[in-house]
């Protein structure tokens, strides 16, 4: 709910400290004193767009700030947090979120818990947290899109169960034919993808390769071009272990093992000496003959060279196109192989999805007529409802009606006539709503005829019977008690009372039938200072608000019997009052 606003430089305002609480709260105040300019604030921090001509004269800027508690916020309201967390706004630890704009000359900044932020999200955000109802953007009845969820509302937990089972279908409809479309789309592309996959594993199939080729190649070259050095360098290895003119390793070996083998029989600590000596003979010798292998299999082969160029060049090829080595070719092969399979099947899943499509069409489109013939039922019970609560808000000739309408589409839902017709997630109604608010005209479309404040009390009438009021958690209504008075105002009072019990209401009001139901009441003054207006807030308890309730009364200062009828009003309960 609303906690607090901050304005300054805004119109006549020059810094003003607004804290509301929770309940219902009454903005009082003589015709022109500013409380409308505190309801621009509101819907200029929460996005409306707004000129440069709301900037107290004299200054370059203006600033708003409203400080809404979220710390419980209901279930309904979860998608708040999550517009929050997608855009990166970490939950503030006392539960506050701080929206706030800034109004210069040619562009707005707006930052949301400290942060700047986009115009966008501002009002992503201000949908989740505050309906105002007036003369503003914000009237959710003048929107038709809003109407079926305004009839929904009103049919209650048995009839938004319809409105799920339908939605889920829907769901399963639409990702199909979005699968189907994709799979069908640009069919020309595709067959020059299997084109070109099959390119590639027929190239890397010709090149036969495997796994530490390229390693066992490039060792194979480097003996190749390297042959008559590693024949020269292995036969000199060969005369220093093992030549047959003596003086070689081997020789000098055996010798020292004769000459120890002898001393060892007299000092048995010469033993370890010659068995080191015995082990190196042996590693000599098996060096040699290990040599002698070596020397017979290195030749010089220039074609056998020529060859494993030829082949390390093709891998080079194979590498530049389809990987790093040898292993990433063979994995593109059968990523490559795997791709062809997919689309060599695509025939058969077009098929399948087609049939799938073709069922959801039936089976979708009968959760959408169930859902449809639901809702003829609740239009007009709707309409007798409204009818009801609206007499008893000063609008006793009204009538009210709920227009629903399908619309042909060939790529559509099929309903029990056979016929195809347009659906989304709504379904496949369109709704409006159709008001004649005086005697003897004609229904019309609710938003071409309604005043500004015929609309709020027609969306006190929605919150009164569709439960919507924990919804949103603040309701602000502007203009509820335009033209009425008497019994209609205790009427209009008792109602916004009993919504205040659900969510935090604000009302701008001019009488005191509905003030003196208020938690609290904030009146709204205007003064002169230094030659320049000012608008300013008073919260009004005791004395006060007695005095503020008899001057709504009509009385003038001091009037005894209007001071004594108002509190007369403050101390009656809504209930008992007629």
């Amino acid at each position: 709910m609303l906690r607090e606003m901050l304005i300054r430089n805004f119109a006549l305002i020059e810094e003003l400290r607004l804290h509301v609480g929770a309940g219902l709260t009454a903005l009082t105040g003589e015709t022109g004193a500013g409380k409308s300019i505190i309801i621009g604030a509101l819907n200029a921090v929460l996005g409306e767009r707004i000129g440069v001509d709301v900037i107290r004269t004299g200054e370059h800027a203006a600033q708003v700030e409203a400080i809404f508690d979220i710390s419980s916020v209901p279930p309904a309201q979860e998608a708040l947090r999550q517009t929050l967390r997608d855009a990166g706004l970490a939950d503030d630890p006392d539960g506050l979120l701080i929206l706030s704009r800034e109004i210069a000359s040619g562009r707005s900044q707006y930052r949301v818990n400290r942060r700047a932020a986009t115009l966008a999200l501002v009002q992503s955000l201000g949908r989740h947290l505050v309906d105002i109802h007036g003369q503003h953007e914000h009237q959710a009845l003048i929107h038709e899109e809003s109407h079926l969820q305004f009839l929904d509302a009103f049919g209650g937990p048995e009839h938004l169960k319809l409105l799920r089972q339908y939605q889920e279908l829907h769901t399963r409809f639409w990702r199909t034919g979005v699968e189907l479309a994709d799979l069908a789309a640009d069919e020309r592309a595709l067959a020059q993808r299997l084109d070109l996959l099959r390119f590639q594993v027929d190239e890397i199939d010709a090149a036969d390769t495997r796994a530490g080729e390229e390693e066992e190649l490039l060792g194979e070259r480097a003996r190749l071009a390297n042959a008559e050095k590693l024949q020269g360098g292995v036969a000199a290895a060969l005369e220093a272990l093992d030549a047959d003119e003596g003086g070689c390793a081997t020789d000098a070996l055996q010798r020292a093992r004769h000459e120890l083998s002898a001393l060892a029989d007299v000092d048995a600590d010469l033993s370890g000496v010659l068995a080191d000596v015995e082990t190196a003979l042996f590693t000599a010798q098996e060096a040699a003959r290990t040599l002698t292998g070596y020397a017979e299999s290195v030749e010089h082969n220039p074609a056998r060279l020529e060859t494993v160029e030829a082949r390390l060049d093709l891998l080079t090829r194979l590498k530049r196109k389809y990987g790093e080595s040898t292993e990433a070719v063979l994995a593109h092969r059968d990523r490559a192989a795997a791709q062809i399979a997919g689309i060599d099947n695509a025939e058969e899943r077009r098929a399948q999805l087609e049939a799938d499509l073709e069922h959801l069409r039936l089976e979708a489109g009968a959760a959408a007529e169930r859902l449809s013939e639901a809702r003829a039922a609740l239009a007009d019970r709707l309409a007798r409802t409204i009818e009801a609560e609206v007499a008893q808000l000063g609008m006793p000739a009204a009538r009210f009606a709920v227009d629903l309408q399908r619309v042909a589409d060939e790529d559509g839902l099929i309903c029990n006539d056979g016929l195809r017709c347009r659906a989304d997630r709504r379904g496949i109604d369109d709704c409006r709503f159709m008001l004649s608010a005086n005697a003897g005209e004609d229904l019309r479309p609710l938003r071409n005829v309604a005043s500004g404040g015929e609309l709020s009390r027609m969306m006190l009438a929605f919150k009164s019977i569709c439960s919507r009021g924990a919804d949103i958690p603040t309701i602000i209504f502007d203009e509820v008690d335009a033209g009425i008075g008497g019994v209609t105002a205790h009427a209009v009072g008792d109602k916004l009372k009993a919504l205040a019990g659900a969510a935090q209401v604000l009302c701008v009001t001019h009488l005191p039938q509905i003030a003196r139901l208020a938690d609290q009441q904030l009146r709204v003054t205007k003064r002169v200072k230094g030659g320049r207006t000012l608008v300013g807030v008073e919260q009004l308890s005791g004395d006060e608000r007695v005095q503020d309730i008899a001057r709504m009364l009509g009385g003038s200062e001091g009037d005894a019997k209007a001071l004594e009828h108002a509190r007369e009003l403050l101390n009656t309960t809504p209930a008992a009052v007629q």
